[in-house]
């Protein structure tokens, strides 16, 4: 085995144990994230696999390396399920079996037919890679014309995140298909060093985009300190109940955008609409909420406006308009909140849903 595949390898390893630090590091990490974080162990296993192919080729390790592939097609079905339900289904788990089935076919087959099995095992490989990322797209696009409202705003955020995934995927294996054609039909011999850089170069690039969505690592707010919080609440009417009933109602307050959508909303019409102190407000959104009004009204106006967009807007609605009807008193404003949480200008943003 040569040094750049040895070096190739080596990076591709040291990226997914960073970014499996990275995930297992998160506060608060939901169900997804610990899939996530399998399916890095399962790309750092991969590699591991292809730098002990020189050593013992003819051993168990050679046929695992050639039929990991069949896993990360079903671990993009996975992962995409539990990122829109936080479970999986016991009907998930069946798409792993095609790896379990080629892994023992491959231990048990004849040496007379490992190249007709070789070229079968590697049409199952491509297709799986086609057909799974194709599947996710499709059924994301399909999802989201029947969402609710309420719901509409966070799944088209994650659904952006799904979709880098099946993009990346589908540029690997369309690179890698057209290597396998060149060799079938031109005879033209590629350097095995080429498909490790693409593998390397796809792991990396979604790794690069978990971090950008804030999937593979999200910065978390500043602690409130132990002993500020004990004299907060030790200075506070507030009971934990209180808490709770106060902080679903203002929940229940922004699931209509109607509600906040103002360019004069204040915390003082918050207080008003909710019957609540206007101190108690403030101290249940910054302690118990972690965020301040402001914030939490910016990001609701900015998840209307990824609905407004994502459903397509009126000929007539310019970006800039959207803006004012989303409660902004400035185009420059907008635009800041919009790129602050969704990573893109709304320009940028609305062209990409043009072209889905």
């Amino acid at each position: 085995m040569s040094n750049s595949i040895i070096i190739v390898c080596s990076v591709g390893i040291i990226q997914c144990i960073l970014f499996g630090l990275l995930i297992f590091l998160k506060n608060n990490k939901r169900p997804s994230d610990w899939i996530l974080l399998l399916w890095f162990i399962v790309f750092s296993t991969h590699f591991l696999f292809i730098l002990k192919i020189d050593n013992d080729p003819d051993s168990i390790i050679l046929i695992l390396a050639k039929t990991f592939g069949l896993l990360h097609g079903p671990f993009l079905y996975i992962y995409t399920q539990i990122v829109f339900s936080s479970k999986v289904s016991g009907k998930a788990i069946i798409h792993l079996i095609p790896f379990l089935i080629f892994a023992l076919i491959s231990l048990n087959i004849g040496e007379r037919f490992n190249t007709q099995w070789e070229s079968i095992l590697l049409i199952s490989k491509t297709t799986s890679l086609l057909a799974y990322p194709i599947y996710v797209h499709i059924w994301l696009k399909n999802k989201l014309k029947f969402l609710k409202t309420s719901r509409a705003d966070n799944f088209y955020l994650d659904s952006q995140w799904i979709n880098t995934l099946t993009l990346l995927f589908l540029i690997y294996t369309f690179v890698s298909l057209l290597h396998v054609l060149g060799d079938i039909l031109f005879e033209i011999q590629f350097s095995i060093i080429l498909d490790v850089i693409m593998f390397v170069s796809m792991v990396t690039t979604i790794g690069f985009y978990g971090l950008k969505f804030r999937i593979v690592y999200e910065p978390d707010q500043i602690p409130i300190h132990p002993t500020l919080e004990k004299k907060r609440y030790k200075n506070s009417p507030l009971k934990q109940e209180e808490i709770i009933e106060k902080k679903k109602k203002i929940d229940q307050f922004f699931e209509n955008p109607e509600n906040y959508l103002d360019p004069g909303f204040s915390l003082s019409k918050l207080s008003e609409e909710l019957k609540i102190p206007r101190h108690h407000l403030s101290e249940i959104i910054n302690f118990d909420m972690g965020t301040t009004f402001y914030d939490l009204v910016n990001a609701k106006r900015i998840r209307y406006a990824v609905l407004r967009i994502s459903n397509g807007l009126e000929p007539h609605i310019t970006l800039e308009g959207l803006g004012y009807e989303c409660g902004f008193k400035t185009k420059s404003a907008f635009y800041h909140h919009f790129k602050k949480h969704t990573g893109k200008t709304p320009g940028k943003f609305k062209l990409e849903i043009s072209m889905d």
